[in-house]
């Protein structure tokens, strides 16, 4: 198998942000400060994968929080 198009498309148009309300913004994108704790973690992750991305922990690999049920890459994990 490998990648194919369909003909047909729905257009769905992007209204523009001036346009939202401040809570359907605050879901939509991401503050400064979560954007540079995201950056952090990602580096984290990579640093663990031997910065490489072939060797990326897939989501099996993974733990799950039994509290929010997210995946826990093992970069994160604490030992007690």
């Amino acid at each position: 198998g490998g990648v194919s198009f369909s003909e047909t498309v729905t257009v769905q148009p992007i209204p523009h942000s001036c346009t939202l309300t401040p809570l359907q913004r605050r879901r939509m994108y991401s503050t400064s400060v979560e954007v540079r704790h995201n950056k952090t973690k990602s580096k984290t992750e990579y640093r663990y994968d031997g910065y490489d991305w072939r060797n990326a922990t897939e989501e099996w690999e993974m733990s799950v929080d039994m509290f929010t049920g997210e995946l826990v890459h093992p970069a994160h994990e604490r030992s007690f």
